[in-house]
């Protein structure tokens, strides 16, 4: 009922986004761990810091993955 269906977005380019943010979000916890179990103190220090990184991640990514997918298919047109 609130998520109605969309054509515009292309799941495979959402798929590879959510992968792109999940390892994103994995590689800067796991840096975060080690810097705080040798350094005793975090790396990042705000997990709200972390979310927005992963936020801003997933939507780059797929925002450079629907460019690069209209660039390829008005090359293949031509």
């Amino acid at each position: 009922m609130f998520f109605k269906h969309n054509e515009k977005i292309k799941q495979r380019n959402v798929n590879i986004a959510c992968w792109c943010t999940f390892t994103v979000w994995a590689v800067l916890l796991l840096i975060n761990s080690f810097y705080e179990f040798f350094m005793d103190k975090e790396f990042i220090a705000s997990s709200f810091t972390i979310l927005v990184i992963g936020l801003v991640v997933f939507f780059v990514v797929e925002a450079f993955l629907n460019i690069y997918d209209r660039k390829s298919e008005s090359s293949r047109n031509l």
